[in-house]
């Protein structure tokens, strides 16, 4: 039998292994095209928040994929690419302190910090507000990718 955790890691990898700008809802769609935005504009720090299980690492995932930038599940040490997402970040000003002394120290160009509530210092911010049709596409997704839907985020 298989545990619980393992199942979880196994559709984790199956989500992040099939991330595309293809599969994107509107919702992220639209908060990928605003984060673009903001990179074209020289934006140094965009702050992508929403709430849990809205979607905001796939769409980091589609990130990586589509804009070759990197991707940390958290603030690392040190970063190779000049764009660079943190994923899971605190929104709190102490956090937001550190990442920009952080981007400082490491030279970076752009910063995509993931938090689920809007940053206290980061700006600008591109909020994933998904409705109703969002959780639809990421069902679909889902079946499509032999995922049992029962677990898919909802509303």
């Amino acid at each position: 039998m298989t545990s619980p955790n393992a199942l979880l890691l196994q559709r984790m990898n199956a989500l992040k292994d099939a991330a595309s700008v293809e599969r994107l809802s509107a919702a992220q769609q639209e908060a990928m095209d605003q984060i673009r935005k903001h990179r074209d504009d020289d934006a140094r720090f965009i702050n992508l928040y929403g709430p849990e299980e809205a979607g905001k690492t796939f769409l980091c995932w589609a990130l990586r994929e589509a804009e070759d930038w990197e991707y940390h599940p958290q603030m690392p040490e040190s970063a190779d690419e000049p764009v660079v997402i943190y994923d899971h970040g605190e929104a709190d000003r102490m956090a937001t302190r550190n990442l920009r002394n952080h981007a400082s120290i490491n030279g970076l160009a752009t910063i995509v910090y993931v938090t689920h509530r809007p940053a206290e210092e980061v700006f600008p911010r591109v909020e994933l507000a998904p409705g109703e049709d969002h959780y639809q596409t990421v069902r679909a997704n889902w079946e499509a990718l032999g995922l049992s839907v029962e677990h898919a985020p909802t509303m």
